[in-house]
């Protein structure tokens, strides 16, 4: 009986016809999953013999900044293509010195907006045009379409990656449940939630303890709710871009990858199900703000468009970590007389709620494609770009500069700042000293500790988990009428509903991408025990 794995168009041999894919490439593919070749696309041969990192450097001095040099690299002259979707002015900085430190190396950076990332990228490889490094967050995009070539002796052999966060290597992120890597960090942003000092003030609530508990979120959301109050303006608890619910799983246990339950295998969506539950009553109930452009928030402030976050009248904010330096700590933003503190996702159990627990993230990922002739010069590149210290020390030299600013004027330490991924304790001193610079001693150990407590991060599912996109895209987003949240949010349905036929979905589209894409018609990197293991797991989710 033929195994069919993937519906809806989404199978390999589907995905390939739709990037019009030559035989060579197909077979470039398949040779560097299945032996861990250096092969690349379209039949060529690597030009770098290197199969690993040396560990072997000299040391070059760059405006003060001390950097070791890998000695390994070929001394040929060749070009490297890094095509992202990262902030562009600070990507052409590091290109810039990534050339300094390897003069023979030319570095050409192309830059592509989100919104059409992916549509360019399979151009790209369609015209037998594919980049050496590439930047990616969809991972199903990635490894449906056997972009990506395997880094794990580079990886394995490099002494930076042993000093990252412990989270990385301990859950195999970029692995993606294989012995293989396919992709390693590029951005990190930690996920955190944003107290408003003042508003705890106004409303004499106690600021909570750092190492504060799931409940004690709760209740002060509740506490802050305040519809008659003082000034005529309602005050609310809560203030959301990111929903409860996405902190839920992981905030649960330590053992849980990304939002929904799972845990290296299997998913559970019961746990995400306690959590969406618990946000869409929070909404219910009114203790949860107002988003923009709603009727509501009219009714609220007077103004259509206006953003909670400017109110001075919410007191926790699950936003981005961007939001803090691209918005509140601007000078714009001064008017509004906000106090706002980082606090991290708080753990539901008491015995997770140490100074450092495991926290949902959104971590960019990177990879070699399987066309990149030079995979330990593309590596080294990648690095340069990711979590490399040296990298890093250039990022925060580029921060430090008035004149870094984009095309609008805007100082890029106001754009899409991530933070190092990096446990290198200089790396973090310099970070946070330009990070901080005109705070005063309180604040600046508000994000002292903060930045302390989000270093075991767990990304997202979608950059981390086969199938995990699949799943949001067919079924998840697209059940009953705009998706699971909208049911549950409006009160239609309980989330505790969805949450057996949930699970089974998330298994199915899980363990069909696995053998998909790792099995013997892909990657061909999975044991036999494991491809009878996903195979199982697909008829028992049917």
């Amino acid at each position: 009986m033929e195994k069919k794995y993937l519906k809806g168009g989404r199978s390999m041999r589907k995905k390939l016809l739709a990037l019009a894919l030559s035989m060579s490439m197909v077979l470039g593919l398949a040779g560097c999953g299945n032996k861990g070749s250096d092969d690349s696309v379209g039949g060529k041969d690597s030009k770098s013999e290197s199969t690993n990192v040396s560990g072997k450097t000299e040391e070059k001095e760059i405006n003060g900044i001390k950097y070791n040099v890998a000695t390994d690299l070929t001394k040929d002259d060749i070009e490297l293509t890094y095509f992202h979707f990262d902030q562009k002015e600070t990507v052409e900085y590091l290109a810039d010195r990534f050339m300094e430190l390897y003069p023979n190396i030319t570095v050409k950076p192309v830059y592509n907006e989100v919104a059409t990332y992916n549509q360019t990228l399979n151009t790209l490889v369609s015209n037998q045009d594919a980049p050496d490094v590439v930047m990616y967050s969809d991972a199903d995009f990635a490894l449906s379409n056997y972009l990506l070539r395997d880094v794990k002796d580079f990886w394995d052999s490099d002494p930076e990656t042993k000093g990252l966060a412990a989270t990385i290597n301990e859950c195999g992120l970029g692995c993606y449940g294989t012995d293989r890597r396919y992709g390693v960090p590029v951005k990190f942003f930690p996920t955190g939630m944003y107290i408003d000092l003042n508003v705890l003030k106004k409303l004499n609530v106690p600021v909570p303890d750092r190492n504060w508990v799931w409940s004690d979120m709760i209740k002060l959301i509740k506490d802050c709710t305040v519809p008659d109050s003082p000034d005529n303006l309602p005050y609310y608890g809560c203030g959301f871009y990111n929903r409860l619910d996405s902190y839920y799983g992981i905030a649960a246990a330590q053992t849980i990858q990304g939002e929904f339950g799972f845990d290296g295998t299997d998913f559970d969506l019961s746990i995400w199900a306690v959590g969406e539950q618990e946000f869409a009553d929070l909404k219910q109930g009114g203790y949860i703000a107002p988003s923009a452009n709603t009727i509501e928030m009219e009714n609220w402030t007077g103004d259509f468009g206006a953003w909670c976050g400017t109110t001075g009248h919410v007191a926790l904010f699950t936003e981005a970590f961007w939001t803090f330096q691209n918005t509140w700590n601007t000078p714009e933003y001064e008017q509004y007389n906000l106090d706002i503190v980082p606090y991290v996702v708080p753990a539901v159990n008491k015995e997770d709620a140490s100074e450092v627990h495991h926290t949902i993230a959104t971590i960019d990922f990177g990879g070699l494609t399987t066309a990149c002739e030079y995979p330990r010069e593309a590596y080294e590149l990648l690095k340069f770009m990711s979590f490399g210290k040296d990298g890093w020390k250039t990022r925060i030299e580029m921060y430090n500069k008035e004149d870094s600013v984009d095309a609008t004027g805007t100082h890029l330490k106001h754009k899409e700042m991530p933070v190092p991924i990096t446990t290198d304790q200089e790396v973090w001193d310099e970070y946070i000293d330009m990070y901080c610079a005109g705070m005063d001693e309180e604040h600046t150990e508000h994000w002292r500790e903060y930045f302390k407590s989000c270093m075991e991060p767990i990304p997202y599912g979608w950059t981390s988990i086969a199938g995990y996109w699949n799943y949001c895209d067919e079924y998840f987003n697209k059940i009953e009428e705009g998706g699971i949240h909208t049911a549950v949010d409006s009160g239609k349905r309980k989330a505790a509903d969805f949450a057996d036929e949930a699970t089974t979905k998330a298994n199915w589209y899980h363990a069909t991408a696995m053998l998909n894409y790792f099995g013997p018609d892909g990657y061909n990197v999975l044991s036999e025990e494991d491809v009878q293991k996903y195979e199982k797991m697909v008829e028992d989710n049917q």
